[in-house]
């Protein structure tokens, strides 16, 4: 059988709340919290889109070489060094 899928928003005392995820856990949709960018919408408004992802989880899941620390060397001596 399927699994019951979380809704993606709730309303809460903090107000309303998103799912990230990568987590699975629900944050106040701020952008303490959240990254977001600028949509412009047909009308010419602008519109808030927040990322599917908590601004914790973010790296983890759309940025994985910054996780794995690929660039441990920083100067042409070290390279020498080490090689």
């Amino acid at each position: 059988m399927s699994e019951i899928q979380k809704p993606k928003y709730i309303e809460t005392e903090l107000g309303r709340e998103k799912l990230c995820i990568e987590c699975g856990e629900y944050w106040p949709l701020d952008d303490e919290f959240w990254f977001h960018r600028n949509a412009k919408l047909l009308s010419g408004a602008t519109s808030k889109r927040y990322e599917a992802a908590c601004k914790c989880c973010y790296n983890i899941r759309y940025r994985p070489q910054r996780m794995k620390g690929t660039n441990q060397i920083k100067s042409g001596f070290e390279k020498r060094v080490s090689a």
